[in-house]
């Protein structure tokens, strides 16, 4: 039964695609000229993935911390990856950001032309030129009010785990004196494990989001190291701690709603502390 109905939301999200895509070109042909921002294309693809969410009958979704996600103010935002299932759990909460994704992804029917029109930023793994493109896209968008998501580890972890983040977000954040605003992902990789389309957990996997507090450059002298290791140890504390006990509906334990300790935010004036040691996140 598990193998017959992954088989069939596959061929579903396929099927799906093409009509999704038919449905928003004129819409958007239309809504263009008005929205700079390409809001529309964005949110679209939030009710595109939201559905994909409510359809599968493995998946159930859980938020922590969103309001930390405010939607007046444009983040780099750095988030844990574990599965090709966190692109659609990063849509269901609804804000504006832009990915960035690998150039090849732009070229898949249907779904890299949705991308397209949403404007998000591509890049050409291990080309400097189209990495300082897409540098120069992401402060753009920063500029104008989208968000820009990017996984720092570079690519999936097969142990769950966080892997050592790469310095390109942090650097972005200094650059451009953005905040940087970390999000938790979990249960994705129990969900749907890397290289398998098929889901694996019996009855419904919990699938996770904790937003965190923002973390300022200048709290870190503008040092991207510094930003990042403190980015990092707060993230690795707090999937410990969502993985503590059973997920709760817009619950709020004492880590999510509060700024990290001087151990894990060292303020400018704490220049003592020592700083331990680009890729967009694809």
């Amino acid at each position: 039964m598990r193998l017959f109905l992954s088989a069939f939301f596959w061929i579903y999200l396929g099927v799906s695609l093409a009509v999704f895509w038919f449905a928003v070109v004129i819409p958007w042909l239309f809504t263009l000229p008005f929205d700079r921002r390409r809001r529309f294309a964005h949110w679209y693809a939030c009710v595109w993935a939201n559905h994909y969410i409510k359809f599968c009958p493995f998946w159930e979704m859980h938020h922590e911390g969103i309001e930390h996600f405010d939607k007046n103010e444009a983040f780099v935002i750095v988030a844990n990856h574990q599965s090709i299932a966190d692109i659609m759990v990063m849509f269901t909460t609804f804000r504006q950001f832009r990915w960035v994704s690998k150039h090849t992804v732009f070229y898949v029917p249907f779904m890299g032309w949705m991308m397209k029109m949403a404007n998000y930023v591509g890049i050409r793994r291990g080309d400097p030129k189209s990495r300082e493109k897409m540098l120069r896209a992401c402060k753009n968008h920063l500029a104008i009010g989208n968000s820009i998501m990017i996984f720092p580890e570079g690519t999936r972890s097969e142990d769950q785990q966080l892997r050592a983040f790469k310095r390109g977000a942090f650097q972005l954040a200094v650059d451009t004196g953005h905040r940087v605003l970390p999000i938790l992902l979990d249960g994705t990789h129990d969900a749907l494990p890397k290289d398998t389309w098929i889901f694996r957990n019996e009855g419904k996997s919990a699938l996770k989001v904790r937003a965190l507090p923002p973390l300022d450059p200048a709290e870190f002298n503008n040092d991207p190291q510094r930003l990042k290791e403190a980015t990092k140890r707060l993230m690795a504390a707090q999937l410990e701690d969502m993985r503590a006990g059973p997920p709760v509906e817009g619950a709020e334990r004492t880590a999510p709603g509060s700024r990290p300790s001087d151990a894990t935010t060292p303020r400018a004036n704490r220049d003592s502390e020592p700083a331990p040691g680009f890729s967009p996140g694809v």
